[in-house]
């Protein structure tokens, strides 16, 4: 039986701390492409809970001063 592959490329900006763990995570797996495949499967069956935005953290900064309240 004659196979009919197609091939779609996902880049990973390793500069980006985010980006390098979701690579190295992947490439730790077995089979990868069939992880990735699974995570497609899941996400347009309704399971997958959508794409999930991070947000960067932002520090918080003390600008309120209690002293002079009592």
């Amino acid at each position: 039986m004659a196979k009919d592959i197609k091939i779609i490329q996902v880049s990973f900006n390793v500069l980006d701390p985010d980006q390098r763990f979701w690579h190295e995570f992947v490439a730790s797996k077995t089979n990868s492409s069939g992880y990735i495949k699974r995570l497609i499967q899941r996400d347009a069956e309704g399971g997958g809970g959508g794409a999930v935005m991070l947000q960067e953290e932002k520090p918080v900064t003390q600008s309120f001063n209690v002293e002079g309240w009592i």
